[in-house]
């Protein structure tokens, strides 16, 4: 029995395709941030990875390296990427980019934050303060935490400047308050002008590999080839219209993990790591294994 990780939305579907009725596979649907620590624990063989979490963990298998070899590699058989707009990872923006203080982050991944602060700070220009949504409640003294005084409301947090939403959420999400909306991969190709990986396939070292990468190729294979039934599904499965489901699938998420996409994949660990929000040390391994289809 082999597990298999992944996120719950519809950008991955086409990579998980049949995988919950394959023999000899188990299939965990889990958020984003919490695909790095079923790894980790040895509680999956493989996870579609968010790029932060990749990066965590290749820091944490470069500080093993004298110990042995390394704890996890990435499998190129597939990733979730764009090339310009994505649709699904956006920052709304209620004042200037020139007055930005708050800025709401998703507390879903790890992975759009740290591109939203990296777009914030290098395309816009700004500094503001990022904070998740359980930061974002004023603060109260104690005796009066959870409490308000008769007959009022407790007061409303100062509203954020911008917002980051992704997933399946950000494919719908419509805020008529926006002054403006990035889409967060075509900012990233602005500033880079190459691929933006969000996740990508990565294993334990010590999973049976080549299992592994024929089972997610076969996977892949179907479901991109059953994308029109995929969108179709997914205003019932996904909450998102079949139209915008269509578009995404065909037209704004790419998932190939060719030269260029690992190239961008550098670019933003190297980002990430000069605005400290993944660790330094480690090095990128992206493992080929050959795909028998004889």
């Amino acid at each position: 029995m082999i597990t298999i990780a992944c996120v719950p939305y519809l950008n991955a579907r086409p990579l998980i395709f049949g995988l919950d009725r394959e023999p000899g596979v188990a299939l965990r649907l889990l958020l984003p941030r919490d695909l790095a620590g079923v790894l980790r624990r040895g509680e999956a063989d493989a996870a579609l990875l968010p790029a932060v979490e990749y990066f965590r963990l290749a820091a944490e298998g470069g500080e093993r390296a004298r110990a042995g070899p390394a704890h996890v590699v990435a499998l190129d058989v597939a990733a979730v990427a764009s090339r310009g707009a994505v649709g699904s990872a956006r920052l709304f923006g209620y004042a200037e980019p020139d007055r930005l203080r708050r800025v709401l982050l998703d507390p879903a991944s790890r992975t759009s934050n740290a591109l939203a602060r990296i777009i914030v700070v290098r395309r816009l220009r700004a500094r503001p303060h990022f904070v998740l949504p359980e930061d974002a409640r004023p603060a109260l003294p104690p005796q009066a935490e959870g409490r308000a005084a008769p007959g009022q409301s407790p007061a409303p947090s100062r509203p954020p400047d911008a917002e980051v939403v992704m997933g399946d959420a950000g494919l719908v999400a419509e805020r008529p308050q926006a002054i403006w909306i990035r889409d967060l991969g075509q900012e990233w190709e602005h500033l880079t002008h190459l691929p933006l990986v969000f996740a990508l396939w990565v294993a334990r070292a010590d999973a049976p590999l080549a299992r592994l990468t024929e089972t997610l190729a076969s996977a892949r294979d179907l479901g991109l080839a059953a994308r029109e039934a995929i969108a179709a599904e997914a205003p019932a499965v996904c909450g998102v219209p079949a139209d915008a489901a269509r578009r995404h699938l065909f037209e704004q998420v790419r998932y190939e993990l060719g030269p260029k996409e690992q190239e961008g994949l550098r670019a933003f660990r190297r980002m990430a790591v000069e605005e400290g929000l993944a660790p330094e040390g480690g090095r990128l391994r992206v493992t080929r294994h050959a795909v028998d289809r004889t």
